[in-house]
This record gives C-alpha cells, sequence and structure tokens, in this order.
C-alpha cells in the first residue's frame, strides 16, 4: 500500500468517524425536541392540577395561613418550565450547529466550542433541578401548614362526645326500621 493509499484510507476513516458523530449528534437533537414537547406538556399540566387540588382542598379553611410559601412555590415551578424549556431550545440549536461544522469540516471548530455551548446548558438543567426542588418543598410546606390547620378547624366539640347520654333516635334518623311491636301480648287462645 503506498502513502497516498494510506492517506486516503485515514481520510475515509476519520470522515466516517465524523459521519458517526454527526449521526450521533441528529440523534440527541431529535430526542431533545420530543423530550422538549413531554416534559413540557407533562410538568405544565400535573403542576397546574396538583396546585388546583390542593387550593381547592385547603380553601375550605377559614383562614389560609402562609400564602407567600405557595406563590413562591408557584413561581418557581414556573421558572422551572422556562428555565427547561430554554435548555432545550439551546440544545437544539447548539446540535444545528455542530452540524453544520461537520458539514463544513470544521472539526478545529467543533472542539473549540464544545465546552462553551455545553456550559449554559448544564447551568440551566441545574438551575432547573434546584428549582423545581425548592418549589416543591415550598408548595408541600404551604399545604402540610394549612392541612395541621384545617385539623385543629375540625376538632370535635363536647357536644359531638360520644360518651354523652344518647338521645333517643326519631324515625327519621333511623332510616328505615320495622315498627315497634304493641306493648300488649297476644292471647294464647286462637279466635274463632
Amino acid at each position: 500500500m503506498s502513502k497516498k493509499d494510506k492517506k486516503q484510507t485515514n481520510e475515509n476513516s476519520t470522515q466516517n468517524g465524523w459521519e458517526e458523530y454527526r449521526n450521533a449528534v441528529t440523534e440527541n437533537k431529535n430526542k431533545s425536541q420530543d423530550d422538549f414537547e413531554k416534559y413540557i406538556n407533562l410538568l405544565a399540566s400535573g403542576g397546574i392540577i396538583i396546585s388546583l387540588t390542593f387550593l381547592e382542598k385547603i380553601t375550605a379553611v377559614v383562614k389560609i395561613e402562609y400564602v407567600i410559601f405557595y406563590l413562591v412555590g408557584l413561581v418557581l415551578l414556573v421558572f422551572t418550565l422556562i428555565t427547561n424549556l430554554y435548555s432545550h431550545h439551546k440544545s437544539i440549536e447548539d446540535s444545528d450547529l455542530i452540524i453544520k461544522e461537520i458539514d463544513e469540516e470544521k472539526y478545529e471548530d467543533i472542539f473549540k466550542n464544545i465546552e462553551r455551548r455545553n456550559k449554559p446548558i448544564n447551568l440551566l438543567n441545574k438551575t432547573s433541578i434546584w428549582s423545581l426542588i425548592a418549589g416543591t418543598i415550598l408548595i408541600l410546606t404551604f399545604v402540610s401548614i394549612n392541612l395541621v390547620a384545617m385539623n385543629e378547624n375540625q376538632k370535635p366539640s363536647p357536644s359531638d362526645n360520644p360518651r354523652q347520654n344518647p338521645k333517643p333516635l326519631t324515625e327519621e334518623k333511623r332510616g328505615r326500621a320495622n315498627p315497634t311491636p304493641p306493648r300488649t301480648n297476644p292471647s294464647s287462645t286462637p279466635k274463632k
């Protein structure tokens, strides 16, 4: 094999490696796009439904306490959605740039730019995770405080004490019951 053939083989091998890398980046981009749609819909709809359900149950309490926990928690959950959304968007944009650089055979640019491109995505992902954790903790704290308050408001009063003498049940409170038998016993001789 001549030097020219070896050089051509190395170039083809290098080209095939970059094509595989390009395909992997394209696949990553497609997965990010799919995840983007799925996560946004799941988080947004799930968060809204859960928070509305909690709020509906807790508003039965005379006085809702520590609403600031709930509001800040919701803001953090919305912030989570926004940062997660932007993270996926940034990943898709960066994938497009990498694909373009591979197509233009600017391999050195890929190595120079990869850390710079991944840094904001990693920061957005970490921010999203921590805001989700903080928002969840605040909302759970709000719910816990108000559930305890709800229980305290529903403590039985002395009139509800079952140890007191029971009042006779009226027919309406007994439900359907057999009628009371007569007070006299029937005679032992049959009627003729």
